[in-house]
Parts: C-alpha cells; structure tokens; sequence
C-alpha cells in the first residue's frame, strides 16, 4: 500500500541533488554530492534495488518463516550479506528478521551507490529509515506524527560520526505491526540492520509515557547504540553520543 511520505518535503538542499525511486514496497529517496548525475544513478539504484528485491524473495521463498517471525531463527549458512545481516541483528534485537529489512537495504543501497560513482555525501531514507555517509554535519530531525514533538528533535550528525544509520519505528503511525505505543523510537548505529531491528525492539517496549526513560536507558546499554530517541504524546526521553538539536 502507498504512503505519501510528505516529510520528504523538507529533505535537502543546494548542497544535494535527490531522487526518488519506488519498487514494489520498497520507497526510497536518495539524495548525493550536487555535481552528481541523477539519470546514471538512478539506473543504477534501479539494478541494486531489484538484485536485493530478488536476494529477499528467494531466500523467502526457500525460508518461508523468515517473513512472518516476530522472534530470531536459526541462521543458515552460505547467505548473500544483506539476508546475513537481517538475521544477525535479529538475533540481537530479539525481533523477526524482516524488522531489520528497511535499515539493512538503505545501507546496502548507500554502499553501492557511493563505492560505484565515489560521491563524497549519500544519504538514503527508506520509509522514515536512513543510511548516510557525510563530508560535512547534517542534521535528522525526528517524526512523531501528532505528538507536539514531532521534528522538534534531532540529532545533528558530524562527517566522523558516519557512515551511520538512524532508523525509527512508531506504534502509532504508518502501517508497521508494533506492540508499543510510543510515538517514534529512534535508534542510531552504524548499522543500519541493526538501527532498524533495535528501533523495532525498544519501540515495542514502550507500553505508558511511565517507562520512557526506563526503556530509552535499557537501550544505551547497548554497546552499538550511539543514540535513542524515545516521543509519546508530549514526553521525550533521550540520550547517546551523537549531539542534539531542538526546535522551538
């Protein structure tokens, strides 16, 4: 089902040329250095996302449960990295390997598209999920939907700190299953399998504005996460490394 992703309205600037590419449920919009050329890279996106698409719906169909599990699964040998990686992270999250699905193909796609065409800036956002590769500071400002929160936070984002990942997940918008109620949880590392997989966990952990701050510190024990940031309603809980920024 499409989603208008509106928030796209206010991703980059001069310093970026953008595009946007859609492919069965996969939606992304990748922005790279301005003297980039969109038509090559787009050709490009094309090919990597469908010889991704094709990893996904083969191993699928030989592993039909890796679709559906909420929970880890055994991981099987002599897998392609990107299917490798959705099962690692789910093993550490605690959640399904499709959890980690958006996080893992914006990385690979990032990857790719900075090693084919050696742009200095990439930055690919998969349904609200982000892999980024910068040369000088950028800053995310997280989506809360109503919550009066909502892109009045972010994490301002240093050229050393990347390549990094900030993937969100919600139990209030969009159409992903979630069994927390906070309004976005995101979760920052240098993974972007992982991002996405933690994102998923905490989020589900979110049960009342009361575990906030329980659920956003449970996280920064995490060795991989750089930072957390947790919204339900009018509440915040956050913390980590990377430096943040707050609107008015």
């Amino acid at each position: 089902m499409y989603e208008p992703r509106f928030y796209r309205e206010t991703m980059g600037n001069s310093r970026w040329k953008s595009i946007r590419y859609a492919y069965l449920e996969t939606d992304l919009w990748v922005a790279f250095d301005s003297g980039g050329d969109p038509g090559k890279t787009k050709k490009f996106l094309n090919e990597r996302v469908r010889y991704y698409r094709d990893i996904l719906e083969n191993h699928i169909n030989q592993y039909p449960d890796f679709l559906v599990s909420l929970n880890p699964l055994a991981l099987p040998s002599g897998l392609p990295l990107l299917v490798k990686e959705m099962y690692t992270a789910s093993g550490m999250a605690g959640t399904g390997p499709m959890s980690a699905v958006a996080g893992a193909i914006a990385e690979r796609i990032c990857t790719d598209i900075s090693a084919e065409f050696g742009y200095k800036e990439v930055v690919v956002e998969n349904g609200g999920d982000i892999f980024l590769q910068l040369a000088s500071p950028a800053t995310i400002y997280v989506y809360a939907g109503k919550s009066p929160l909502s892109d009045k936070i972010g994490l301002s984002v240093k050229p050393e700190e990347t390549p990094l990942s900030v993937c969100c997940s919600s139990g209030t918008i969009g159409h992903s299953f979630s069994f927390g109620t906070a309004d976005a949880c995101a979760i920052a590392c240098s993974s972007g399998a992982l991002a996405d997989a933690y994102a998923t966990a905490f989020c589900n952990m979110v049960k009342s504005e009361g575990n906030l701050e329980e659920t956003s510190q449970m996280a920064l024990k995490v060795p991989e996460i750089k930072s957390v940031v947790i919204i339900k309603e009018d509440k915040v809980a956050l913390g980590g490394n990377i430096e943040f920024v707050f609107k008015e």
